[in-house]
Order: structure tokens, then sequence, then C-alpha cells
């Protein structure tokens, strides 16, 4: 039996330029967010870890936002994609391929911008029992092997501009360790 190509596209610097949640979380900043000015002086002061500091932030926003504030930003994502990046992504799909996104930015936009793609995929997120899975380096490679496993899927493509993504681009048959955009 004939294994189902996959693709895993990065979002931040890869699909996109810019990282799509420092913009969110910028955004909230400019407009004097306590709790978000706060979170992010506790990183920046490594007081908080880098998952722990997105967990929290992404409570904020979930608690704070509608969806339709995650689909108008997911639709101003969607207008900066990188064509030549897409146009890579294309060379290695085919009618039969599963393109999939996976990002540490977190589900509420991530997985909108999924929609307009047409494509699969997860950001860090929140399970049924609340335990937050914060999508980054080996928890990628852990979201994949549970979704995809190898004995069904064909690891065919992979493109990142992230160092925390190496591992998971060996497991590709054709990979691009992207240097921005």
């Amino acid at each position: 039996m004939k294994k189902q190509k996959i693709n895993v596209i990065d979002l931040d610097k890869t699909l996109v330029s810019f990282d799509t949640f420092r913009e969110l979380v910028l955004r909230e900043i400019k407009k004097g967010k306590f709790i978000v000015v706060l979170l992010t002086v506790l990183r920046i002061s490594r007081l908080i870890s880098s998952s722990n500091y997105k967990m929290r932030v992404q409570k904020y926003l979930q608690k704070n936002y509608s969806k339709s504030f995650f689909e108008e930003y997911a639709d101003e994502i969607y207008q900066k994609i990188n064509p030549k990046v897409l146009a890579l992504i294309n060379q290695n799909t085919d009618k039969d391929t599963i393109n999939i996104l996976l990002s540490a930015s977190p589900d509420d936009y991530v997985q909108l911008l999924c929609e307009k793609l047409s494509w699969q995929g997860s950001g860090s997120y929140f399970d049924e029992k609340n335990k937050y899975h914060h999508l980054y380096g080996n928890e990628k490679i852990n979201w994949i092997k549970e979704f995809y496993p190898a004995m069904k899927f064909h690891y065919n493509f992979s493109i990142s501009d992230s160092k925390s993504d190496r591992k998971l681009l060996e497991l590709f048959e054709s990979k691009i360790y992207f240097e921005g955009n």
C-alpha cells in the first residue's frame, strides 16, 4: 500500500517574513495591556520560560478576544505569505499530498490560516484536559508522529527557518532550512 505524502511547513519567518506571535504581543503592549507588559518583562528577565510565557499570553488573548479578532488576524497573515516560499511548497505538492502548517504560535489563528490554505496543522494549543502543548522543537516531532505516523505517511518535504526544527527537518526526504525571507 502506497503511503500518503505529507509536507510540514513552519509559519513564522518561513511562510511569512515575521513572527506572528511577537507582532500580536507588540500590538497588545502598544495598547498598554498591563498583563502582557508584565508577562513580557518577566520573560525578558528570564523569570518565566518561553512556554509558560506563551501559554499565559495565549490564555489572555482567548479571554479578551472573539473569534472574529483571530479571523481578521489570520486574514492579515494570509495576505503576507511569501510567494517564493509558497512556490517551493507547491513544487513539492501533488494532488494527494497533505500540507501541514506547524507553529509554536497560538492555534487560535493558525487553524484559521490552515482553513484559508486548505491545509491541515496546528499551533500551540490547550487539549481537552486544559494541558498546554507548546509546539516547539521536539513537540512538533511528537505531534507529527502522533497524528501522521511514519508507518502510514511518507514524510516528503519540510521547510523551516528555525534551528529548533532541524531534527524535524531530518525526518523528511526533502527539506529546506530556510534562512530568512
